[in-house]
């Protein structure tokens, strides 16, 4: 009697618990999908602008979308719906003509038109000295194409089952086994959200040069560079992933294998791998190290969590005019500190700055190419040599990360 009540109170929290994680998944999947297909309307527009740059007159006649060519100072230079463009106001500071001036092409989402009053879609994309933008209104049809596909809520259920499954067994199994379990599946599950963003906007862009095989040639080129790119994201987010399963394995023996190296070389080492990119953001790289720093550690893990610090540096240190490394010995006691003095991160997120696939701005990131797996790696790290990997503000503004490893 006594284990049925407690079984089903296991059963009750597993519900409540299965409940909230629905919720939160689905608002999850609403705001992704919403995003992919927002993304593909965007790449299709982007294509009528090509078409207009090589053949104006025939893509207007063909394209029932309202374009309009802006110069790079924001005054409307042609517009297929306006006659007099004299009243149209400048477009400067437009969302979509800021993103196209700064990365090459942007888009607006449901804006109202200042010339009509309508609600359009808006693509922009830069040729030079012009910007040539594409427009379709709200409507109808419009609001159909960009509807979520609910396909995500079958995912739902089977991992609401499998979650299930997990409260069950937690009982019956060591709770530490069942931790390092509870990771990986969270693991895989966030893996597979990050995943599918590539691989939908590849699927994206292929499926645009294969429905349209007389693409020009620059175009073709750019759409296989854009594939590239996302392909090249999703071999960083698997060689992360296949890091951090490693080092969950590691934690089954007392301490990784241990050959006499140099920490302070493979810092220089490393210096002179990111010097050329920290000048572009114009950073000055400083490190203020003894002459060596002899200790007993995995060369390669070493060098991992050195280099996964000094990319988070180059990806998020924004604003920042330095970025200072320095080292700290006491007896088997190493101290690593890393410190800029950029744009800082809020203190609400800093205790979640090593949780594997936590980002601040995951818009931004995405668009870096980062993996969200850095300061994880980092931590296992450094937790694998007896240390510890935490995140602090630095004095003046900024962000500081100091890492405590434990050398022989």
């Amino acid at each position: 009697m006594m284990k049925t009540r407690f079984t089903n109170r296991i059963f009750t929290a597993a519900t409540i618990l299965a409940s909230v994680f629905t919720l939160f998944f689905g608002i999850y999947e609403y705001r992704h999908e919403h995003t992919f297909r927002v993304d593909i309307l965007h790449a299709q527009l982007q294509l009528n602008n090509y078409r207009y740059i090589m053949h104006p007159s025939d893509s207007l006649c063909r394209s029932p979308l309202r374009v309009t060519v802006i110069d790079t100072l924001g005054r409307v230079r042609f517009d297929s719906e306006e006659q007099d463009i004299s009243h149209m106001g400048n477009h400067l500071q437009r969302e979509e003509i800021q993103e196209a001036l700064l990365s090459g092409s942007g888009y607006a989402i449901k804006r109202a038109s200042a010339t009509n009053g309508e609600k359009y879609f808006y693509s922009a994309t830069r040729f030079g000295d012009q910007i040539v933008r594409s427009s379709v209104p709200y409507s109808a049809a419009l609001t159909a194409s960009l509807e979520h596909d609910y396909t995500f809520v079958y995912y739902t259920v089977g991992i609401l089952l499998l979650i299930a499954i997990a409260f069950y067994f937690r009982h019956r199994y060591a709770h530490s086994e069942q931790e390092k379990q509870r990771i990986k599946r969270q693991l895989t599950e966030n893996a597979a959200h990050e995943l599918k963003t590539p691989a939908a906007t590849i699927e994206g862009y292929l499926e645009t040069l294969v429905s349209h095989p007389d693409l020009p040639a620059p175009q073709r080129l750019d759409f296989l560079h854009r594939c590239y790119a996302q392909s090249r994201r999703m071999s960083s987010l698997l060689a992360d992933m296949s890091m951090l399963t490693r080092l969950d394995e590691a934690h089954r023996v007392p301490e990784p294998p241990a050959t006499p190296i140099d920490a302070a070389a493979i810092l220089r080492q490393i210096q002179d791998e990111t010097a050329a990119l920290f000048r572009e953001h114009n950073i000055q790289l400083q490190l203020h190290l003894p002459p060596t720093l002899p200790m007993q550690a995995d060369a390669a893990l070493i060098y991992s969590l050195f280099r996964n610090i000094f990319n988070n540096a180059l990806a998020y240190a924004t604003e920042a005019t330095y970025f200072r490394v320095t080292a700290a010995v006491s007896g088997r006691r190493y101290t690593f500190t890393f410190a800029d003095n950029g744009a800082g991160v809020p203190e609400r997120h800093l205790p979640h700055l090593f949780e594997r696939f936590y980002r601040i701005d995951k818009g931004r990131s995405r668009r870096l190419g980062g993996t969200g797996l850095g300061l994880a790696i980092v931590k296992n790290i450094a937790l694998q040599y007896g240390g510890s990997a935490t995140a602090m503000p630095t004095p003046g503004g900024g962000l500081t990360i100091e890492v405590v490893v434990r050398g022989e």
